[in-house]
């Protein structure tokens, strides 16, 4: 029948093995899942009755920004809605996912009085001006060869002015680089194993390194442009700062709003079923 998924050796698998197994490992995680999200839905929709009508228009126009800045993700709008397509989305339903969330968030904050300070957004940038500014970075070309000996005669050639790129395209072994000159593209502070590292970024504009003897090989490397590591100022970013510490703050308290609609909420179970946790369950 239909409700045999598959057999072995002649004994049948139905749906309803299949669905029991899942009953007994999922269960109490589904079942709760489902609570908090209803829980959350009724607060939600009991906060935007509640809300004037100056509120609602500053939300409309929250979401008008935050959909043109997802847009901008995207190369052009042709690309968006091809995105939207793939994922069967449309512009009115992700508008209407993206006011939920807006809502949900101000609920949050209204709920449990939820502000960030200069002072906290400050903290937050002095802790990572180094990961907001932009690392050091080099545009690489290489040259990798089987010997040292071949590394230090190209090294000499190159040096006096032989041309790298064609070097490389002749007689380097790193297929994935050769037909390009050996271009590597932009290489930043962190992303080359650390003796690699301290050698190309130690180079000088246009110039050849020492041979460096790796794993694969032995290695010549040019500098073609370097960029120094961008500063940025606080006040440059102090408000998307604010909105990165409140978003953390929002995920911080969800949790434990969750638990205070619990105890708020009349929670009735059936019988034999008791996978809601304590905090406003009620037996059958």
């Amino acid at each position: 029948t239909t409700d045999i998924l598959v057999t072995v050796n002649g004994k049948a698998v139905k749906k309803e093995d299949v669905a029991n197994r899942l009953w007994a490992v999922h269960a109490n995680e589904a079942l709760n899942q489902i609570v908090d999200e209803t829980l959350m839905e009724q607060a939600v929709a009991a906060y935007e009755a509640k809300a004037s009508k100056a509120e609602k228009e500053a939300w409309k126009k929250e979401v008008d920004v935050r959909l043109k800045n997802l847009k901008g993700q995207f190369k052009d709008e042709a690309a968006f809605k091809e995105n939207l397509t793939k994922a069967n989305v449309t512009v009115e339903n992700l508008r209407r996912q993206i006011e939920a969330q807006l809502v949900r968030e101000n609920l949050l904050i209204s709920a449990n009085k939820i502000a960030v300070s200069p002072a906290e957004a400050k903290e937050f940038f002095e802790a990572n001006k180094d990961k907001l500014g932009g690392q050091e970075s080099a545009h690489l070309r290489h040259i990798l060869v089987g010997s040292e000996q071949q590394a230090k005669d190209l090294q000499v050639a190159l040096r006096v002015g032989a041309d790298f790129a064609k070097v490389a395209q002749e007689l380097s072994l790193d297929a994935g680089t050769k037909e390009r000159g050996g271009d590597l593209g932009f290489v930043t502070r962190g992303m080359l194993a650390p003796d690699l590292e301290k050698v190309v970024l130690s180079l000088k504009l246009g110039e050849i390194s020492d041979v460096v003897k790796t794993q694969l090989g032995f290695h010549l490397f040019k500098v073609e442009e370097k960029r120094a590591p961008k500063v940025v100022a606080f006040k440059d970013v102090e408000k998307d700062l604010t909105r990165a510490v409140l978003t953390q703050k929002i995920s911080q308290t969800l949790p434990v709003y969750l638990k205070e609609l619990r105890a708020q909420a009349k929670i009735v179970t059936s019988p034999g079923v008791s996978v809601v946790p304590a905090g406003g369950a009620q037996p059958n």
